[in-house]
């Protein structure tokens, strides 16, 4: 560029000096003479004069800023940039356009089948390969010729789309995670201990239930984690410890929602945590919080379900039906104790689908002789008029003295409020650890998402009917099956393809909100007292404001 504009400015500054011919570009081919006049009125020796002249416009006009120069017209250094400009697009537009018809001309290939079949051939060993062909890669065990597709689609094929994937959730409970959302051994990170894992699949499939049992389970699993920790050099156990209780923690509830009485526990033991004195040996610190988590579970739970159990069971008389609902082990220990104190009495279990919790609580009556009658939430009418008293168990007691449970309590406490000929109390046994300040007025922010596949009926495959035991007249002798015993048709219940209808949503809710009217007393470690005191009895207990 340095010397074509050293030319140009000869040539202005000269109009006597012989015009100069452009070289060429790369592309080009080396151009014709011809003579031209000069701008002296001499005829000169040759000219360039473009190769093709159906080129495109930029080359055409390449090709006129050349003619001109040299015929002695004056070139400028941004004429000069822009004929390299303009031949540079040109070859530019050149490469993409040999691009798209090659990728058409193997496409074109592709899609013949004679030319596919000739392709699959394996060749021989001796044979020459043919320049034409496109060459592809080959595996050496196959007969067969697999062309590797190409990399992206043709000019006029559109781009494969993923079918949408339908979201099935009721848009007023969107905001609650379903089990798609939940975790699993490969979300696990490397931080996250093998108890941990454990407890956390364990949790999300339901194999352990209840807030005392859940509870309990994560701070036995908490013992293992500190036992195994070791603080690393240059930190506070007091500060990394917490940390490193926060994964653990988090793992957990990515696998099931965290309870009231998990949240907490957990904020008790942080606050324990954090309170250790940093000049504190790592070995002693771990001996002091294995022990202090003991004298928690023993103080909070075991103790504290034993005293509501002796306060609730003198509260049974000779002669009473008592109603429940679902399976509370606090309310398990409550009907245990008073039997084995000599109190003559009776239970209604009312259970619903689709944990069926109540069969655990029947059987383990029945077991210690009590006449125990057991039915379904939608039977719940037809016992309700008998019942003389109703304990209820709690998953937490809220700040405005309404009461937390498993989905169906408050159907059951408005019942016996409205129904029972003598008024029957309900009474909820709840330990203090489980009593929050938070308020619920519904059951759509507070609550959790069950697995609605639990809803879809199953076929019992262990049910003997009356024609597969009674012999049927014209039937195939014995040993022999028919066309329709070999190929039997599955009855359809109308959800088991629930995810793929459009306008078919399921909906399991776990918990729901009992009103503060519809309960009389809340026994507890402290005593019974009415709802209106569960936010004076949780601040006096230190629990959550």
């Amino acid at each position: 560029m340095a010397d074509d504009s050293a030319l140009a400015t000869t040539a202005t500054l000269d109009p006597t000096a012989p015009s100069f011919s452009m070289p060429a570009s790369k592309d080009e081919s080396p151009a014709d003479t011809s003579e031209q006049p000069l701008s002296n009125g001499t005829a000169d020796s040759k000219t360039t004069k473009p190769e093709r002249p159906t080129q495109q416009n930029a080359r055409s006009t390449t090709a006129q800023d050349i003619a001109e120069a040299g015929a002695g017209v004056k070139l400028t250094l941004a004429q000069i940039k822009k004929q390299k400009a303009a031949e540079k697009a040109a070859r530019r537009a050149e490469k993409v356009t040999q691009k798209g018809v090659d990728a058409q001309a193997q496409q074109a290939s592709q899609s013949q089948p004679a030319a596919a079949g000739k392709q699959q051939r394996r060749p021989s060993v001796g044979a020459k390969k043919d320049s034409t062909e496109p060459s592809h890669h080959k595996r050496t065990g196959s007969t067969q010729v697999k062309q590797l597709p190409l990399r992206s689609p043709g000019p006029n094929q559109p781009m494969p789309v993923p079918p949408a994937k339908i979201e099935k959730k009721v848009a007023m409970f969107a905001h609650l995670r379903s089990k798609e959302e939940k975790t699993t051994l490969a979300s696990a990170g490397r931080e996250i201990h093998p108890a941990v894992l454990s407890l956390g699949l364990q949790l999300r499939d339901y194999v352990i239930c209840g807030g005392n049992a859940r509870c309990i389970a994560m701070l036995l699993v908490f013992k293992k984690v500190i036992q195994s920790y070791t603080t690393p050099p240059g930190v506070a156990l007091s500060r990394h410890l917490t940390t490193h209780l926060s994964h653990q923690i988090s793992y957990i509830n990515n696998a099931r929602p965290l309870g009231v009485s998990q949240g907490n526990a957990i904020r008790w033991l942080k606050k324990l945590i954090s309170a250790l004195d940093p000049d504190l040996a790592e070995t002693e610190a771990k001996k002091y919080l294995n022990s202090a988590i003991d004298n928690y579970l023993r103080e909070k739970i075991t103790l504290a379900d034993e005293v509501i159990a002796q306060n609730a069971g003198q509260r049974i008389d000779n002669g009473d039906t008592i109603l429940t609902y679902g399976k509370s082990s606090v309310v398990e220990k409550t009907l245990l104790t008073a039997a084995r104190n000599g109190k003559n009495f009776r239970v209604i279990v009312v259970d619903s689908r689709p944990m069926f919790e109540g069969k655990n609580l029947a059987r383990s009556l029945l077991r210690e002789g009590i006449e125990t009658r057991y039915c379904l939430l939608h039977a719940l009418a037809d016992v309700v008029e008998d019942v003389t008293k109703c304990m209820l168990g709690a998953a937490t007691m809220l700040g405005n003295g309404r009461l937390s449970a498993r989905a169906g309590t408050a159907m059951v406490a408005m019942m016996v409020k409205d129904s029972t000929k003598r008024k029957a109390p309900v009474i909820v046994l709840c330990e203090l650890y489980k009593f929050t300040g938070k308020v619920a007025l519904d059951s759509i922010m507070m609550n959790e998402l069950g697995e609605p596949d639990a809803l879809v009926e199953v076929e019992d495959i262990e049910t003997i009917t009356s024609s597969a035991a009674t012999p049927v007249a014209g039937a195939p002798p014995k040993g022999k099956k028919s066309k329709e015993e070999e190929a039997p048709e599955k009855p359809t219940r109308g959800l088991e393809a629930w995810r793929d209808q459009n306008n078919l949503y399921l909906l399991s809710l776990m918990y729901d909100v009992t009103p503060a009217e519809c309960l009389d007393v809340v026994i507890s470690e402290m005593g019974a007292i009415p709802p209106s005191a569960v936010p004076e009895a949780n601040r006096l207990h230190g629990g959550e404001e």
